[in-house]
């Protein structure tokens, strides 16, 4: 299968094409066992990592969008017949596009090799700057523009970063994990629990100072930096906030985004097309430099974030929660031509409707859910065990079914591929 989500480990995926977790290095019991903190934490962890991937995926506006995709790329192969496939390519090659878009192709980034590792006594510089796609037919497009990220140790480039949805999905997913890790340590027995939470804590850090994981760091180093925010910790913490903000956002709201001073306008068309490609990663750096010089180390409360949301243009938390809680109750006029294909898009709305929540703005760090009553994922563990913590939203079966549509559209974007692009993708390029 391919990589289109994220991920900064091995040990656990979560694929949006079938929307199955898979846990490669942990058994059922284990987790079980971590989440009473009677084992390694780590199990816990990849669950909550991938858990987060899939409440992101169902309950924000982006998630929806990105559903309505594959729901109608997957309809459309379902639906087309097989001497009309052509019909399916328009549906087919959006979803194809939207997965790419998601962390981009390898050409927009760069980590240098043997690049240093930032650290304490040797931090990395950071600068901004901004570039655009590049259109099928060679020109760039400048109403489709991203904010580029560039790390250096001294006077040597260390990486290149797109600030994409992939990082901000990625961001709220390291946050979750190291949210993880406090309730385990206070489940430890007495006089073991704070050692094992310190270092558990400095493990996990420590990925967000490897140049080979900035792709997926990026947010976290925009938050510390555009701040002023020192602990990591922290800025994990905000970073998790504003991206759930700006993965709520309706089209609506960009319109009027404008950088504060201490971000500088962007070149050309460059604003106007970062308000008209709705770019969620220019939205979360606005709020982050909007929050320089306003909020305390241990991160921005309420308040703070209201006025940093007037102060780019963006609507108040409540307008914003509140289009996109309307946003994700609005049920479409037809979920699918496919019958079975419906029924499962049906109960995703109704999930992601109920899993909406608007986070605690004013709590210095986040907190996981525990309630193992909410509608919860297929999870398949490294011993080949299917099990939900809650009650589950698909079965083996709906999976299998889920699959099967995955197949289906990789063989009609080959041939899509080959006709409208002129290459074999050989889905190598979605991360990598």
């Amino acid at each position: 299968m391919i990589e289109i989500i994220p991920e900064t480990h091995t040990l656990g995926r979560f694929d949006p094409h079938t929307l199955l977790i898979e846990l490669t290095r942990t058994a059922k019991g284990e987790l079980l066992s971590a989440r009473r903190g009677e084992a390694d934490s780590r199990g816990w962890e990849v669950y909550e990592h991938e858990v987060r991937h899939w409440r992101d995926l169902l309950s924000t506006l982006w998630g929806r969008q990105y559903l309505n995709t594959l729901f109608a790329a997957y309809d459309a192969v379902l639906s087309t017949p097989s001497h009309r496939l052509n019909d399916a390519y328009p549906a087919v090659l959006r979803l194809f596009d939207t997965d790419r878009s998601i962390l981009f192709p390898t050409y927009y980034k760069y980590v240098v090799p043997e690049a240093p590792r930032q650290s304490k006594t040797s931090p990395w510089s950071m600068s901004f700057s901004t570039g655009v796609k590049i259109k099928p037919d060679g020109f760039p497009d400048e109403l489709q523009p991203f904010c580029f990220v560039n790390f250096q140790a001294g006077q040597m480039p260390v990486a290149r970063q797109p600030l994409t949805d992939g990082a901000l999905l990625e961001v709220r997913a390291l946050a979750a994990e190291l949210a993880t890790i406090r309730p385990w340590g206070s489940m430890r027995p007495p006089g073991e629990g704070t050692a094992a939470y310190l270092i558990r804590r400095s493990e996990l850090i420590d990925q967000v100072y490897d140049p080979e994981l900035t792709t997926y760091s990026v947010a976290a180093h925009v938050a510390s930096y555009a701040t002023g925010i020192p602990s990591i910790e922290t800025a994990l913490s905000v970073g998790f906030k504003l991206a759930d903000i700006a993965f709520n956002l309706d089209e609506r709201a960009f319109r009027n985004i404008t950088p504060p001073a201490a971000f500088p306008v962007p070149p050309g068309q460059r604003l106007q097309g970062f308000r008209k490609s709705a770019n969620r990663g220019y939205a979360v750096a606005c709020l982050a430099f909007a929050l320089r010089g306003r909020c305390s180390p241990e991160g921005p409360d309420r308040s703070e974030i209201e006025t940093a949301l007037k102060q780019v243009g963006l609507p108040s938390l409540n307008s914003i929660y509140g289009n996109a809680k309307t946003g994700l109750q609005t049920v479409p006029g037809r979920m699918a031509r496919h019958g079975r294909l419906a029924a499962l898009r049906s109960r995703l709305i109704d999930a992601g409707a109920a899993l909406h929540v608007m986070p605690d703005f004013d709590a210095p760090n986040i907190s996981i859910t525990v309630d193992e009553g909410l509608v919860s994922p297929l999870v398949g563990d490294s011993e080949c065990e299917e099990f939900s913590l809650g009650p589950p939203l698909f079965d083996t079966d709906d999976t299998a079914f889920l699959y099967e549509c995955h197949e289906g559209y990789r063989k009609v974007l080959r041939s899509a591929l080959r006709a409208a692009r002129g290459v074999d993708f050989e889905f190598t390029d979605f991360v990598y």
